[in-house]
């Protein structure tokens, strides 16, 4: 599995439920400074495609999204 991968989902995912928890805020202003987080939907997408990183690098490599059989 790529650590790499994994270890930044679970930022992401920390990310978001910060946000949703009300524990960060998306943006704020210090002494002029401000700070802007990334919107919820981009945090969205890159978990997404960070968790078929990790489900490809667990399955060795191949990710497997349906299968179809004839009718028998």
């Amino acid at each position: 599995m790529s650590v790499a991968a994994q270890t930044m989902l679970d930022n992401v995912e920390t990310a978001i439920n910060n946000i949703l928890s009300g524990g960060a805020a998306q943006s704020y202003s210090i002494n002029g400074r401000n700070l802007n987080r990334y919107p919820l939907k981009e945090l969205y997408d890159l978990r997404a495609s960070l968790r078929l990183e990790v489900a490809r690098a667990e399955s060795g490599g191949t990710t497997r999204l349906a299968e179809f059989q004839e009718p028998s």
